[in-house]
């Protein structure tokens, strides 16, 4: 059986190898035929992995040429080829494969799937990277506003939640930095403002410092400007009480009528006056004029103060007058003579009356005696020489004093009766 076995394998060999070697070319070409070989072209960004290998030796890197982004050929059965996407692959760079100059790191392509199947064929191998001193520094956060506040107002004080921010970045990058600042739009403010606003990093000249490079602990703060009003307005002082009898107030005055005030615009905005309320200028029972020193800050609403260089101790001035007495010469004509009694004549012995008037100054300064009347009483008077009181008319009736020298006589020895002037003549 075995010797059977072993003729019929011998016998025509060559042939069988042939046949054999013939078929499998044949369901090769069979094969191809129906799942031919394709190319694909891909092109994805390199994924940069253990980039603190770097950090770690206190430098950073800045990726040149747009070498983070690769192409490569993908060949392989079409059945295959034709179904791969981008997430089937890898593309890593790793830092810690850096070369010895630090400029160039190896790109590896890797098929997550059928990569016994797939040829890759890159055509680009390297990341081209600059790498730098990784410099850290902190700055402290000014704040810059922009815009016209309301009238009178101004900026008092700014403000950052943020005092200080800390900044990585690349030397080249750093040493351009020439601090760190917020900018808060106070336009037509009339109160403070309060705003989340972005940090910026700016050179010497106020130009912006790209951060696309940079790493900030801190990229906002709440910014805040208080804002406070300017404002003139004019010093009332209220005096109070009365002087003694004989004496009037006449007038405040003093060395400062109006002063400059700062402070929070909704209570400036309401006052047109400062009211000084001081005992100081209390002046009951006085017989002189009074002078006072005042310390304006003791009458400042909250939240007001006196503007830079506005006196605090102002000089007030109250004056208080006394009456005087003046003599005005009345004509006796002016004077009416009441109850003289019947068939007496009465005559003036001079042709003025003097009328002695109390009064302040400027009333007594308007005084013309040729304007002036007034009555005399000689009721009960005979025959004879007299001093008669005169009283005057109108305001003066309480305020004036004077008698004139007058003669009576029995009409009956002239032939009438009535009063005559100082040169005798009777008058009808």
């Amino acid at each position: 059986m075995l010797r059977k076995l072993t003729k019929l394998v011998t016998n025509n060999f060559g042939l069988k190898v042939l046949g054999a070697v013939l078929a499998v070319i044949l369901w090769m070409v069979i094969v191809n035929a129906e799942d031919p070989d394709k190319s694909v072209t891909f092109t994805l960004p390199v994924q940069i992995t253990n980039a603190e290998y770097l950090t770690e030796m206190g430098k950073t890197y800045e990726v040149l040429e747009d070498t983070d982004t690769i192409t490569f050929v993908v060949s392989g059965p079409r059945s295959v080829v034709e179904n791969l996407s981008e997430s089937d692959f890898s593309v890593i760079a790793n830092m810690e494969n850096i070369d010895a100059t630090m400029t160039m790191v190896p790109v590896a392509v890797t098929a997550n799937s059928y990569s016994n199947q797939l040829e890759i064929t890159q055509r680009t191998s390297f990341v081209i990277v600059n790498v730098e001193n990784l410099v850290t520094e902190s700055f402290r956060v000014q704040v810059e506003t922009s815009g016209d506040l309301a009238e009178n107002c101004f900026v008092d004080e700014v403000t950052s939640s943020v005092r200080n921010v800390t900044v990585s970045g690349p030397e080249s990058v750093m040493n351009q930095i020439d601090g760190a600042q917020v900018t808060l739009d106070v336009s037509g403010a009339a109160k403070d403002v309060a705003s989340l606003e972005k940090i910026v990093l700016v050179d010497d000249s106020g130009n912006e410092v790209a951060q696309d490079r940079l790493t900030l602990d801190q990229t906002e703060t709440t910014a805040t400007a208080r804002i406070r009003m300017r404002k003139n307005v004019s010093l009332k002082f209220d005096v109070t009480g009365e002087p003694a009898a004989g004496y009037r107030y006449s007038e405040v005055s003093s060395n400062v009528t109006s002063v400059e005030l700062e402070g929070d615009p909704e209570v400036l905005s309401a006052m047109e006056e400062l009211e000084i309320t001081a005992s100081e200028l209390d002046i009951a029972g006085v017989t002189s004029s009074v002078t006072a020193v005042i310390r304006l800050e003791e009458y400042l609403p909250e939240g007001v103060a006196l503007a830079d260089g506005e006196p605090n101790e102002i000089t007030v001035r109250i004056t208080v007058e006394e009456q005087s007495i003046v003599d005005v010469e009345v004509p006796v004509e002016n004077i009416t003579v009441t109850n003289l009694a019947d068939g007496l004549n009465l005559q003036f012995n001079s042709a003025t009356v003097i009328m002695h008037i109390s009064g302040y100054q400027d009333e007594l300064s308007q005084i013309n005696g040729r304007d002036l009347t007034g009555t005399m009483d000689v009721s009960g008077l005979q025959t004879g020489t007299f001093n008669v009181e005169v009283r005057l008319d109108g305001d003066y009736a309480d305020a004036s004093s004077g008698s004139v020298s007058v003669t009576i006589t029995d009409g009956s020895q002239n032939g009438g009766d009535g009063t005559t002037d100082a040169n005798g003549l009777e008058e009808q």
